[in-house]
């Protein structure tokens, strides 16, 4: 579903969510994915599509443009699953970064209309920044990020992917750094990280990209067991010289204590399409970070990421329900692979060249 510099649909049955994209580079700044979900509440113990409610519901979240420069406006549009009740609606908005991105707090939708739009203002930001946003009415959530990029252009230019990481004490994790060159660059790029939190430690190999200063670093992401649980942002440098570029690399520590999930990998099937999804059960009812990362290959090789969303977004998941998530961009490809988190649950390496139909 994904075309470049337009919107993409990344796809969920059941509350919650958000989503991903990809960063500028290079002189004239390389086109934007940005993802988009929907999800609707499932009946207790029972996974149900998307689709199968018939009360209106969140459709999608669209963006005029999937990537700005800071200081600019775009436009949201809000879509529903079927018009606006006669007496019309009150949708709920969010913004991970409100700083970055302010929204209202509510957009009404008039009976009978399909969605809305509203514009919003954006801040200038000192590196390219996602930002997620969420539209809530009742029990079903859509949403989608935007990309705030810095206006000055740089000759190279560093992404982390995926951005958001979960790791729970005691344990590791990876993601992958990627540097890219404006026609005619030729030096080496040094590689570093900062803001990394008490009790975690972070490894890059490699710390040089050589010249002409294209390639990939892996990040390996230890977390010991009397790290902190929380939020953290942490800034990965691409520097040469007097030149340099940031971006951010979140991580979530989920406490000790956490949801009990189990996971079950599986195929989504909607319009005639499947999808790579996974049904969510929880022994203990909460609030916890969300996040999910869909890989090329089967075996969740992080220099093979193809699409995230959730970004640890804070979700409400009740015991007694069963939560169906899943990604819409790649129908049908069973090469590929994911890592499903819940608070400091994660699933195996689901790989979907042999996963059952949910």
């Amino acid at each position: 579903m994904l075309v470049v510099c337009q919107e993409k649909a990344i796809s969920w049955s059941v509350v919650t969510g958000a989503l991903l994209l990809l960063a500028g580079c290079g002189s004239v700044p390389k086109p934007v994915r940005s993802g988009n979900f929907s999800a609707s509440v499932n009946v207790p113990h029972r996974a149900v599509s998307g689709a199968a409610s018939s009360h209106v519901a969140m459709a999608k979240v669209a963006l005029s443009q999937a990537q700005i420069v800071g200081g600019t406006s775009t436009e949201i549009t809000v879509n529903l699953t079927q018009p606006a009740p006669e007496d019309g609606m009150d949708v709920q908005l969010s913004s991970s970064d409100p700083n970055v991105v302010a929204l209202p707090s509510v957009l009404r939708i008039l009976p009978g209309q399909i969605g809305a739009t509203v514009a919003v203002a954006t801040s200038p930001v000192g590196a390219d920044t996602r930002v997620a946003i969420t539209a809530l009415y009742k029990e079903s959530i859509a949403g989608t990020s935007l990309s705030v990029i810095t206006a000055t252009k740089f000759p190279f230019a560093v992404a982390v992917n995926p951005s958001t990481v979960t790791v729970a004490p005691g344990q590791s994790g990876s993601t992958s750094i990627t540097t890219t060159i404006a026609s005619g660059y030729d030096h080496a790029l040094d590689l570093s990280i900062s803001n990394v939190p008490a009790g975690v430690s972070v490894t890059l190999t490699p710390p040089v990209i050589p010249a002409p200063g294209a390639g990939s670093a892996l990040a390996s992401i230890a977390v010991s067991t009397g790290a902190a649980p929380g939020n953290y942002s942490m800034k990965v440098k691409a520097d040469q010289g007097p030149t340099a570029r940031t971006a951010k690399l979140n991580l979530t520590v989920p406490s000790s204590t956490g949801p009990g999930a189990s996971f079950q990998g599986c195929w989504i099937k909607q319009n005639g399409k499947r999808y790579q999804g996974v049904t969510v059960s929880v022994a203990n009812s909460g609030t916890y970070p969300f996040n999910a990362i869909l890989y090329s290959g089967t075996t969740c090789n992080p220099n093979d990421w193809a699409d995230q969303f959730g970004f640890s977004q804070l979700l409400e998941f009740s015991s007694g329900f069963d939560w169906t998530f899943w990604f819409s961009d790649f129908a049908g490809q069973t090469d590929m692979s994911a890592f499903w988190y819940v608070g400091n649950s994660q699933s195996q390496c689901v790989n979907y060249a042999s996963a059952p139909d949910c």
